[in-house]
């Protein structure tokens, strides 16, 4: 098993950072570039949702990624965990809110979209000071 681990502070600047240490990981991994991109994207999606409802854009407050990359019986996984100081929410209810049709064309909320299409599973968590995202995939 491989663990990685970064902490930012709650701002969109930020997301360079964010997507260079993914990229790292990922060439250090050994995934493909197709994986890199589908990891990326939707670890951006969780790391801006995190910033801007979890943290609302408290600089103060971080919001921490980790990575377990590793293999069970053969086959690969890797779970990534976006953790920052909110309350948390349900995703049902924020999916579908954002499929509604008053909302479908407004501008943003289609980040839990984009994970719900490209990763494998996901679910969140309460912990102590936050919530967690957690994000599991199948690279290749």
């Amino acid at each position: 098993m491989s663990y990685y681990w970064l902490s930012l502070p709650s701002m969109i600047e930020e997301i360079p950072r964010l997507r260079h240490f993914l990229g790292v990981v990922a060439r250090i991994e050994g995934y493909r570039d197709a994986f890199i991109l589908d990891l990326e994207l939707t670890v951006h999606e969780a790391f801006v949702n995190a910033v801007r409802h979890g943290n609302h854009g408290n600089a103060a407050f971080p919001v921490t990624i980790t990575l377990e990359a590793g293999d069970i019986d053969g086959e690969r996984f890797l779970e990534v965990r976006v953790q920052d100081c909110g309350e948390g929410f349900h995703p049902e209810r924020a999916i579908a809110v954002i499929c509604s049709s008053r909302n479908a064309t407004a501008f943003g909320g289609r980040g839990l979209l984009f994970v719900d299409r490209f990763v494998e599973s996901y679910r969140i968590e309460q912990a102590s000071g936050g919530c967690v995202v957690v994000l599991r995939y199948i690279p290749y």
